[in-house]
């Protein structure tokens, strides 16, 4: 037997959840990403989920939903659904995920090599059985300050990092919990942030959950001004940010709408248009902390 087949394994604990990865040599290639050591898990409670690397994965015979370039590959990542409706994830031809929500606690990939690829179908693995858990990763930039975490929301490009670095230079006692993709948790405590091993332009690693004291919504202006969402603006504020090809099946998109209204029935929601100025950090932090 070579290196590449022998069976491995690791626990992971990400936004509360105790993953277990087994594979090959895909297990010890996800180890060595930068971030991921930190989630190694020292609980030996039962797993909630089973994430099965190096599965042999045939292409499947699906209806396809959702298609989207992916940076790492030349061919579009494809996410669908079976006749028996199971889900299936192809990415680019690279590798394969399977998703059956009959058995909500495992997952299935086919071998790959590439390891930012390899970050990203954890991510989306993670998203698949975070949903049917009350957890999903949110795209969004994290700071905690006060009263707990502020997740700024936004389209790429519309300043979610430049506004966090704004509160961490102006607003002292401010640090990043994560720059682009934090797991958050709904229960009936409330609305929870965590660290995740997915954090973007900024290698901020942290595996502290932190209570979320509003979500942000942001846009570019020519001015700084903000004001505080009604239930139905939250709910479209909050949406565009859950992992996109959820949106595209109904049973999905059900599961999402229901998380993010619950979400938003615990926590605040803002929208803010604004400049990248010391002034727009310091509107925000005062509306959404001394309020």
């Amino acid at each position: 037997m070579t290196d590449r087949n022998m069976a491995h394994s690791v626990r992971l604990t990400i936004g509360g959840i105790v993953l277990t990865v087994e594979g090959g040599e895909s297990v010890n290639l996800l180890m060595q990403l930068p971030g991921m050591s930190l989630f190694a898990s020292n609980d030996f409670a039962k797993p909630e989920v089973r994430v099965l690397l190096d599965v042999p994965l045939a292409e499947p015979e699906c209806r396809w939903l959702h298609s989207h370039p992916l940076q790492v590959l030349t061919e579009r990542c494809r996410f669908g659904i079976d006749t028996e409706g199971v889900y299936h994830y192809d990415f680019g031809g690279m590798s394969r995920l399977r998703f059956d929500p009959k058995v909500p606690d495992e997952v299935r990939i086919s071998p790959l090599t590439d390891p930012m690829l390899l970050r990203y179908v954890l991510w989306v693995a993670y998203a698949m059985v975070g949903l049917w858990r009350g957890v999903l990763p949110i795209h969004s930039s994290v700071v905690v300050c006060g009263k707990g975490a502020v997740l700024c929301l936004g389209e790429s490009g519309t300043g979610k990092s430049t506004h966090t670095a704004l509160w961490i230079k102006h607003i002292e006692g401010t640090y990043l919990l994560n720059d682009d993709g934090p797991v958050v948790r709904c229960d009936s405590d409330g609305v929870w942030a965590y660290g995740s091993p997915w954090s973007g332009k900024s290698p901020c690693f942290r595996t502290e959950q932190q209570p979320v004291a509003a979500f942000l919504r942001l846009e570019q202006r020519k001015s700084n001004s903000i004001r505080r969402l009604g239930s139905v603006e939250a709910l479209t504020a909050l949406l565009p940010s859950c992992p996109p090809p959820l949106a595209h099946d109904e049973a999905t998109m059900d599961r999402v709408v229901d998380y993010v209204g619950l979400a938003v029935s615990h926590v605040p929601v803002y929208r803010m248009g604004c400049l990248p100025d010391a002034d727009a950090a310091r509107l925000s932090y005062q509306t959404i902390m001394q309020s």
